[in-house]
Order: C-alpha cells, then structure tokens, then sequence
C-alpha cells in the first residue's frame, strides 16, 4: 500500500509535468496574438510580452484599472507601430471567464471615461487622448489600444477578436 507521503509526491510529480508555468503559453497552443501582416497598412511588431495581469505595465492597463481581471491572470501582449509612428496594443488575458472581465472592463472604464457597446459584441472605451477596444471569446479577452480617433483601430479589435475565435 502506498503512504500518504508517497502519494503526494506523485501528484506532485505528475502535476509539475502536465502544466505550463503561469503566465506561458503551452508550445502546443495556437498563437493568440495578431502578426503585423494581418493588419490593414504598415506596421511593425515592436515588442511581445507574456507576464501576469499584476506585473502588467502600468501604462497598458485599460482604462488604468486593474480591477478587471484577477492579478494572477496570465497576459500576453504585443505592441505594433505604425508608418505614421502611432502605437496600438494587443492584450490577450487567458483563464478568466471571458463574458465576467467583458463586462468589468464596461463598469471599470466607464468610471473613468466613457463607454459604447457596439456589435460584435465589443466594447469601445474612450478617456483622455486613448481609446480601449474590449471582445471576448471563451476563457479570454482581448483588449486593443491606441490613440483616440484612429480610423482602423476598431479593424484591428475586430481581427484580434476573431483571431481568438480561431486559437
């Protein structure tokens, strides 16, 4: 018969072996994020990142409110920089539940700014000179942001949201 400690060590042994790290994709899921070549016009990949909702750059928050996703949610993102030197961002945060953190982005920034919902089903938040695009699909939820009256940005929400659909 097999002793408690035993056991715990095998589940402990077999865990660590089934599961990728926080934060890290498993090598064999579909890349989440946009390529620069699925975007309309010229644009560059400037960086990718894989971290946790609460080690997430301030400055990439939506809306500055951390509060719509739990901290230990794990995010990637990636930054694109256009020919006329704007810059849009694609957050991905897996493992929460997509419809939940959908609506809390919709309560989060419309206490800071204003918020329209429109087909898709996507949300569209405005506060100072930055827009934040919201859609969803299963446990994730995408987030693109660039500057306010950027002509393709809600193009690139509706490709990244797609995108999800796909991965």
């Amino acid at each position: 018969m097999m002793r408690l400690s035993q056991l715990v060590m095998l589940l402990v042994a077999l865990g660590g072996c089934a599961a990728a790290p926080a934060g890290v994709p498993s090598p064999s899921a579909p890349d989440v994020l946009l390529e620069a070549g699925q975007l309309a016009g010229s644009w560059t990949e400037v960086r990718t990142a894989d971290v946790t909702w609460a080690d997430l750059e301030e400055d990439l928050v939506p809306c500055s409110r951390r509060a719509i996703v739990p901290g230990g949610s794990p995010v990637r993102f990636r930054e694109f920089r256009s020919a006329d030197g704007a810059s849009v961002v694609q957050l991905v945060v897996s493992r929460v539940d997509g419809t939940q953190s959908f609506k809390r982005f919709y309560a989060e920034c419309l206490a800071v700014g204003g918020v329209e919902s429109e087909p898709g089903p996507r949300y569209v938040a405005s506060h100072g000179n930055e827009t934040e695009i919201a859609g969803f699909a299963g446990d994730r939820l995408v987030i693109v942001s660039g500057p306010a009256g950027r002509d393709d940005l809600r193009a690139i929400a509706d490709a990244a949201r797609r995108n999800l659909g796909e991965g």
